[in-house]
């Protein structure tokens, strides 16, 4: 009986051991200063979606866009579709997220902005380095002033330092209902009529190339069961209790 056992553990040691595959390494990146905000939640979420580990560095978008074409990172989000991105990288369909850019102000002027012309008088609060629609964003005769957040933009609102601020709805309307003052703002009765369709894209470069399929199914799941909206609810309700 021991000459048997003894065998055993001899083939058994024998055997060559099958060494774990060490967990895909992602490279990404946001806007600076935001390494805990929005698209940082979108990145680890899908990260571990994956089983994949990630680093996010901080760098501007225009910078995001060269280093992805690169190869030098592998994964963005929040990124719109445009015809003359389409072979710089891959957009993976669908988009996670649709937002609209609302103007809000004191629910009793909501009515004093009915045009796009009314914006002219006022003093807009816009946040540092956005886009919003392009009329707006290339006027030089609007008056905007810039912030870092939608909560800085809701107490300059309240303060009456600024008369209007522009911010995603899907955003805005939750921080109000946190902080507790959704019947102190509201939307102005002109509205810009548009969508931003938001996708995440990855390097034509990056071994996330083989698992297209997996991040479409990881998207579609998300969206379905509304992981994303919740992960952006969270965040922004958070962020009004700071």
């Amino acid at each position: 009986m021991n000459k048997v056992t003894t065998l055993i553990n001899c083939l058994l040691f024998a055997l060559p051991t099958i060494a774990a595959e060490p967990p895909l390494q992602l490279k990404a990146a946001v806007a600076e200063g935001f390494t805990n905000g929005l698209h940082a939640k979108y990145l680890h979420y899908i990260a571990k979606q994956l089983d994949a580990e990630i680093s996010i560095t901080t760098m501007p978008f225009a910078r995001r866009i060269q280093e992805i074409k690169k190869g030098n990172l592998d994964i963005i989000v929040g990124i719109q579709k445009t015809k003359e991105r389409e072979d710089k990288f891959m957009y993976i369909e669908p988009h996670y997220e649709s937002l609209s850019y609302r103007f809000f102000s004191l629910a009793e002027n909501t009515s004093l902005t009915r045009s796009y012309s009314d914006l002219y008088n006022k003093v807009i609060g816009v946040n540092k380095h956005s886009k919003y629609f392009p009329i707006f964003d290339n006027d030089k005769a609007l008056q905007k002033v810039e912030v870092v957040s939608l909560k800085q933009n809701i107490n300059l609102l309240l303060r009456g330092r600024i008369d209007l601020l522009i911010h995603y709805q899907e955003s805005t309307l939750p921080t109000l209902a946190s902080m507790g003052i959704l019947t102190k703002i509201r939307q102005t009765t002109f509205q810009p009529k548009h969508e931003n369709l938001h996708y995440i894209t990855i390097s034509n470069k990056s071994e996330l190339m083989d698992q297209k399929e997996k991040l479409r199914n990881i998207l579609k799941q998300g969206i379905e069961n509304r992981t994303f909206a919740i992960i952006r609810q969270q965040h922004y309700q958070h962020n009004a209790n700071k």
